[in-house]
């Protein structure tokens, strides 16, 4: 059987933007770099998948080691359907129509199968229906006698007790009858894809929301790079289907509303620079004493697989945490490592004891850690905290940046750019999680520079006038 020219992924790449799967097939060198997240994102959904083939044990993993082996997998697939010994099998791989899929669980239900995909989300998105509906097409195509097809995702509602309970941990949900009454449209969009791939050159598509819906595109350098520095689209302030709205109107900058601080973040964007409101920034830190203050970084895992008793799918733990205090005649960092994988009472007592030389806690977190902190038995109430990104979502903050939030990361880049480059959370995550006793000491230091960077942020927006 000739090679394969759409796999799940680049269908689904294909329903967001047609330029972005010719650029991925004939032009890849032009491919942004993938950030540390959507690795981690990748890395955390082929572990749920593995674990749910403990609800179908004994079965066999057709998983190819390499490209190299996606046909010769493909036929092992074929033969093992005709084996009636074998009651599951895992990665299963079938093409048709030039699509080549990989099949989580197949389960054999007497002369028929159940076809499962499982998700390491808490809810099905369209793009995971999707996807399913490629996969029914496929096994159609393969003459597959299916029982169901169904999408299992993880429930959100679970509590982990003594042991895990995979029963309970995940959600069915069949979406067979739905597959098989958008058949025609699922032929149709495969069509498409195909004469994409057959242009001697990348297809018109203009930038738009789909850049970055359903997922970011790894093409934006690219696509981007005649947009100039004080377009519209860099207005970080304002929701992006508005800012493509007024791109796409040809609305000019000067034209744009009459509210004062969206005129001065545009006055910003012509100058490339930022912007805050100075007056706002400055009410909103009267409240606080800062004095003393100490910086804080928090490193938190949100495991979709919970491991601590009386945890949820993705509830938070907190695994390490830096407090920077710059205060004294001598600068102090202090650390906190969770050994036990639980926010208990030890980090209670931890911060406690950071509090009793602070006038104040500031922190730098797009992550909801205030929930956290808030639920940790024995923490001290009278604890002042000041999330960063709350005070310059008061203030109206703008960093002309396509991005709604922006990590401490990106302010360090732009506004101390002499500065080294904070190593990304989600290589800090996979340092501990994978190696703690090993990489323990540099996690740690890392942390203490994300705080050392928060107090310089910090100094700097009390000097501006």
């Amino acid at each position: 059987m000739a090679k394969h020219l759409l796999s799940k992924s680049t269908y689904i790449k294909s329903l967001q933007c047609q330029k972005s799967l010719y650029l991925h097939k004939k032009r890849p060198f032009l491919r942004d770099k993938m950030s540390a997240v959507q690795l981690a994102k990748f890395r955390r959904g082929t572990a749920v998948g593995v674990l749910a083939r403990d609800l179908f044990p004994g079965g066999i993993d057709m998983t190819p080691k390499s490209p190299s082996q996606y046909q010769a997998k493909r036929d092992e697939t074929l033969l093992a359907l005709q084996n009636p010994e074998i009651s599951a099998i895992y990665e299963a791989v079938f093409q048709y129509d030039e699509v080549l899929i990989m099949l989580d669980i197949l389960v054999r239900e007497g002369d028929k199968w159940r076809a499962i995909e499982v998700k390491s989300s808490r809810g099905l998105s369209d793009t995971y229906l999707q996807d399913a509906y490629l996969q029914y097409y496929v096994l159609k195509g393969n003459h597959i006698q299916m029982l169901d097809f169904e999408l299992f995702y993880l429930n959100e509602e679970y509590v982990l007790r003594d042991e895990l309970n995979l029963q309970e941990l995940f959600i069915s949900q069949s979406i067979m009858n739905q597959a098989e009454e958008v058949i025609d449209l699922t032929a149709l969009q495969i069509k498409n894809a195909k004469k994409t791939l057959q242009l001697t050159k990348s297809p018109e598509v203009p930038i738009g929301t789909h850049c970055y819906k359903p997922y970011p595109c790894d093409f934006i350098g690219h696509c981007w790079k005649n947009i100039p520095q004080n377009s519209l689209l860099y207005l970080s302030s304002e929701k992006l289907e508005q800012r493509f709205e007024w791109y796409n109107q040809g609305v000019a900058l000067h034209e744009q509303s009459e509210i004062l601080y969206l005129k001065e973040q545009i006055d910003a964007l012509n100058h490339n620079t930022y912007y805050l409101n100075k007056q706002i920034f400055q009410e909103a830190i009267k409240s606080f004493k800062l004095t003393e203050p100490t910086y804080l970084k928090f490193l938190v895992h949100h495991a979709a697989i919970p491991t601590v008793s009386g945890r949820k799918p993705y509830e938070a733990i907190v695994l390490a945490v830096c407090a920077f205090q710059p205060h004294n005649q001598q600068q102090q960092i202090f650390y906190w490592n969770n050994t036990g994988q639980s926010n208990g009472p030890e980090l209670a007592d931890f911060l406690n004891q950071i509090w009793l030389n602070s006038s104040c806690l500031i922190m730098y977190e797009n992550n909801k850690l205030d929930v956290v902190t808030k639920k940790l038995s024995g923490l001290n109430t009278e604890i002042q905290w000041i999330n960063y990104t709350d005070l310059l979502d008061s203030a109206h903050f703008m960093l002309p940046a396509i991005e709604e939030k922006y990590e401490l990361n990106t302010l360090q880049n732009k506004l101390f750019p002499e500065l080294k480059p904070l190593k990304e959370e989600a290589w800090l995550l996979k340092d501990l999680l994978e190696e703690p006793e090993k990489n323990n000491s540099k996690v740690n230091f890392q942390l203490s520079q994300y705080c050392q960077s928060l107090h310089k942020l910090h100094q700097y927006f009390l000097a501006v006038k």
